[in-house]
C-alpha cells in the first residue's frame, strides 16, 4: 500500500493578524479624518454649489466703504462727471482713481486726499505689458514717458487727452 503525501498547505506570506491590522488602521484614519471634514466644513458649505453661503451674510455685514457710483458723484461734481462720460474713461467709476468716497457722499465738507495722477496710480491701466492690447488701451513705458511727472500735469484724467502738445499718452 502506498500512502500518498498531501502537500502542506500554502500559507499567506502575510499572516491574518498583520491583514487585521492594517484595516483596522486605515479603517480609523478614514474615521478620523471624516470627523475631523465634520468639524471642519462650515454647515453652509454647498448651499450654492461649491460655495459657503454663509459667506454673503458676513459680506454684507461688513462696512461698506464704496459710495453708490457716479450717480452719488454727480449732485456736487456734475461738470466732471460729464466731461468724463464723453471720454475714454467714461466706463470707469469715479473710486476707481479716486478711492473709496462713501465717507466723503457722507459728509462732503470732510477733507479728501488728493489724488496724484502718478505712474503707480494711471500706470494700473496704462503701463505697457506684454499681450496688452494697445488698441484697446492706450500705454506708455513708464520710466520712459514722464520722466516722473505726475500724469495730470499733461493729461486731464476726466478727459484724457493732453493739455499740451504732443499725443495723447
Amino acid at each position: 500500500m502506498v500512502y500518498l503525501q498531501e502537500e502542506p498547505e500554502k500559507r499567506s506570506r502575510i499572516p491574518q493578524s498583520a491583514l487585521f491590522r492594517a484595516g483596522f488602521l486605515l479603517f480609523v484614519v478614514v474615521t478620523i479624518f471624516l470627523l475631523i471634514r465634520q468639524a471642519a466644513v462650515p454647515k453652509s458649505f454647498g448651499q450654492y454649489g461649491y460655495y459657503r453661503g454663509d459667506n454673503v451674510e458676513e459680506w454684507v455685514s461688513l462696512p461698506q466703504n464704496f459710495a453708490q457710483g457716479n450717480p452719488d458723484c454727480t449732485t456736487c461734481h456734475q461738470p466732471e462727471v460729464l466731461q468724463t462720460g464723453q471720454s475714454a474713461h467714461s466706463q470707469m467709476d469715479c473710486q476707481s482713481c479716486h478711492g473709496p468716497l462713501l465717507t466723503h457722499v457722507k459728509n462732503p465738507k470732510q477733507p479728501l486726499p488728493k489724488v496724484i495722477g502718478n505712474a503707480e496710480l494711471c500706470g494700473a491701466c496704462h503701463r505697457e505689458l506684454i499681450g496688452r492690447a494697445r488698441d484697446l488701451v492706450p500705454t506708455v513705458k513708464l520710466g520712459q514717458h514722464s520722466g516722473g511727472l505726475d500724469c495730470s500735469r499733461c493729461h486731464d484724467p476726466h478727459k484724457p487727452l493732453p493739455t499740451k502738445g504732443g499725443s495723447n499718452l
